[in-house]
């Protein structure tokens, strides 16, 4: 999460008045001073509103306490901050996205609690459920063990799963998340191949297997062998 500091540089670095970053983060100018002046104790909230706001105006927040404007579309984050960043990133862009979704290809929920902890998983779905934000997860055929509500889950085919690098989609950026003993994020800010993908994704949710309903694919394909040979 940004701190005052960050806030204060951000702000010189696009010469910006606190009136400005008020206007743009709609809110008060008031408001501004006091989280600058540490005169109040922002919600989280309010501190992803003014992150994705300095964001969307071209600044990169870097741990723990950095300020760069971007010169990439592409951000990599490695080692131990790697989920953080991940996490970090999705709260400050899915809340304030009209389609308030993340959409998740290929997670594997054990391997990710193994790797980054169970209250990272745990902790990014509290958070998204508290900002109105759903997820729409597509895991391997046949997993039933879920962290999340089963609602939130559907089936691909294991011959395309890739366990090692589920991609995320979110506002307008696209994330890979891979590596188990050196952790690694890519974060691409990019709205076509965001809404491409999404719409990609859409496509495999609708021709999914919901968990509580329908058979697995391999289960599906062996009945459907089955009668072809009867036939």
């Amino acid at each position: 999460m940004i701190d005052n500091r960050q806030i204060r540089a951000a702000r010189a670095l696009l010469e910006w008045s606190q009136a400005d970053l008020a206007r743009a983060a709609g809110m008060a100018t008031s408001s501004i001073k006091a989280i600058e002046n540490s005169h109040s104790t922002p919600r989280r909230e309010t501190l992803e509103a003014i992150a994705a706001t300095f964001e969307a105006a071209g600044i990169d927040f870097c741990p723990p306490s950095g300020v760069r404007m971007k010169s990439d579309v592409v951000t990599v984050h490695q080692g131990r901050d790697a989920a953080t960043e991940l996490l970090n990133s999705i709260m400050r862009h899915a809340p304030n996205d009209p389609a308030r979704e993340v959409c998740i290809i290929g997670l594997d929920e054990q391997l990710a609690c193994e790797v980054d902890g169970p209250e990272m998983q745990q902790a990014l779905s509290a958070r998204l459920r508290q900002g109105g934000v759903r997820e729409r997860i597509l895991i391997a055929d046949g997993v039933k063990d879920f962290l999340r509500e089963e609602a939130c889950y559907r089936w691909m085919p294991r011959d395309g799963f890739c366990r090692q690098a589920p991609i995320y989609i979110y506002g307008d950026k696209v994330a890979v998340q891979s590596g188990t003993l050196r952790r690694q994020t890519i974060i691409i800010d990019a709205k076509p191949l965001a809404q491409h993908l999404r719409a990609l994704f859409g496509v495999l949710w609708t021709g999914a297997d919901t968990p509580w309903e329908k058979p697995a694919f391999a289960v599906r394909r062996e009945r459907d062998a089955d009668e072809r040979a009867v036939a």
